[in-house]
């Protein structure tokens, strides 16, 4: 769900097991929700601006014996990417590794010059890939 967030107010701070956790009531489209952050200066909820965010219903039973629902959000985090191995699958990417090894364990044992190791890598991470595309046929 998205929404601009119209208050953000600070509420307690507890200690659970993964450490120190704050409380937020957070008010949008005429709603009230719980965000409970690991900071207390967090930055996921902001008064103004549009969030995207998942809505869960909780039940709560109070000292007095009485059952409520309240509401808590939780943000969705964008997944950081990295640009080293976009082009390559996952399986290839290990494949690079392994030739690098291979072609050095060739310089260590004396088959091939060091200036000859990343044309022998090549070599065999293509060979590596022909294998694996022939396999999956």
């Amino acid at each position: 769900m998205k929404a601009t967030i119209k208050t953000v107010t600070f509420k307690k701070e507890r200690d659970t097991q993964f450490g120190k956790m704050y409380n937020f009531e957070v008010t949008y489209n005429d709603k009230k929700a719980v965000y409970s952050s690991k900071y207390k200066d967090q930055r996921s909820f902001v008064a103004g601006q549009e969030a995207e965010f998942t809505e869960e219903q909780r039940d709560h039973t109070g000292t007095d014996g009485n059952t409520f629902t309240y509401t808590i959000i939780k943000p969705i985090k964008q997944q950081r990417q990295s640009n080293f191995g976009k082009a390559l699958t996952k399986e290839q990417s290990r494949y690079s590794g392994f030739a690098m090894s291979y072609a050095k364990d060739l310089v260590v044992g004396g088959r091939i010059q060091l200036d000859d190791m990343l044309m022998w890598t090549e070599i065999m991470f293509s060979k590596m890939v022909e294998l694996d595309k022939s396999l999956e046929q």
